[in-house]
């Protein structure tokens, strides 16, 4: 035999291969016109903006007793001070000062100034 009566076994192109491929998705893929497609869905309406940085204003929540007036201080349900003026005497505070739920209490404080809880909400239901 003749070495150059021997050839190695050729491949056909990539390219070929690709296009083949190509086709063959293409062709099980379904129609290509909007004849037999389902109906057309319109877009939900978009969502209200959202208003970032606003302040956070605190509910005051007034109760008269005989023997003082007890004004509550709270965020979204949350009491984080509570001011108490007596009859007699001057008015002092209860304050939560790191967020457990436990008033301290405390002689001068502004609760509507400088309200001392943490203002940001990782998750509410």
């Amino acid at each position: 035999m003749n070495a150059a009566a021997i050839r190695p076994r050729q491949r056909p192109p990539t390219h070929l291969l690709l296009a083949l491929g190509l086709g063959t998705a293409l062709a099980l893929a379904g129609p290509v016109s909007g004849e037999e497609e389902g109906p057309i869905v319109t877009p939900p309406p978009a969502p209200e903006e959202l208003t970032e940085g606003e302040p956070i204003e605190p509910t005051v929540r007034i109760i008269r007793r005989e023997w003082a007036t007890i004004e509550e201080f709270s965020i979204q349900g949350q009491i984080y001070a509570v001011r108490i003026t007596p009859v007699v005497g001057p008015p002092y505070y209860l304050i939560d000062t790191d967020g457990d739920g436990v008033l301290n209490h405390r002689a001068e404080y502004d609760p509507l100034r400088e309200p001392k809880i943490h203002r940001w909400e990782l998750l509410r239901w």
